[in-house]
């Protein structure tokens, strides 16, 4: 069973920020020499939510695909990469995703879900990465402000942070919500992400996208926001009660 960790880092330091920004091109070595791992991107945010051309140079986060649970936990805890991350950042705290369902494909890499359909754990957590278009970056940006504010109004989410690999070319939404309605009501029915949804499929404004949803195994770590029911700081932690999945 594959599986995938989303890992967020936290620099409060000014020392701490600047080996954080340069690990963005040298920690990729080092990631490619990590037994298991299949996939990774190592990625920046926005200031705020993540939301925001401006970058934020505290936080970052580290998406990972492995062969099993075991594998990934083994990696986060004890692999040299990890390790040092570990040392230099003030807070630091990784979550163990299994891929429920997924379409499309991020740098040519689709993730591996089961052949069988899978039941939906809750919280919901949901991954969409998209590439924009050159061409589309000024019909897209100017929308992304109304939609940050909306989604910090939203009741049902619990968590949602905005990261990349490439400043305002590469867009990652990572986000945890109560339930799968709650996150498709918002994602197609909202008048700012539904309508923006709509302009991006009919206007070809995305060169490639991906869309994941997971449950979760375990959490390591503490970060705000990511103190949910169901979630605890364990090697291996249960996934909540189950809901048939509807996709």
């Amino acid at each position: 069973m594959a599986v995938v960790t989303f890992t967020l880092f936290a620099f409060d330091t000014l020392p701490g920020r600047l080996w954080a920004f340069s690990q963005m091109g040298l920690a990729k070595p080092a990631l490619r020499r990590t037994p298991g791992l299949a996939f990774f991107k190592l990625m920046g945010t926005g200031s705020g939510d993540g939301f925001s051309t401006w970058p934020n140079f505290g936080i970052y986060t580290l998406l990972c695909e492995w062969p099993s649970l075991e594998v990934a936990q083994d990696a986060v805890e004890d692999a040299p990469i990890f390790g040092r991350y570990r040392s230099h950042a003030s807070r630091m705290a990784t979550l163990f995703l299994d891929p429920v369902t997924a379409r499309g494909s991020w740098a040519g890499h689709e993730f591996a879900c089961p052949q069988l359909a899978a039941r939906q754990a809750m919280p919901v957590i949901a991954m969409t990465r998209a590439s924009i278009r050159p061409s589309k970056l000024f019909r897209f940006w100017p929308r992304v402000p109304g939609i940050s504010d909306a989604v910090l109004d939203e009741p049902t989410r619990h968590f949602m942070i905005g990261t990349g690999e490439a400043p305002w070319l590469n867009q990652v939404t990572f986000s945890v919500w109560n339930d799968l309605e709650a996150m498709r009501d918002f994602s197609l029915k909202s008048p700012s992400h539904g309508e923006a949804v709509r302009r991006a499929y009919s206007e070809n404004w995305f060169s490639e996208y991906c869309f994941v949803r997971f449950n979760l195994l375990g959490q390591d770590g503490e970060w705000p926001g990511l103190d949910l029911p169901g979630i605890c700081n364990c090697r291996s932690a249960p996934a909540p009660g189950l809901q048939e999945e509807t996709t």
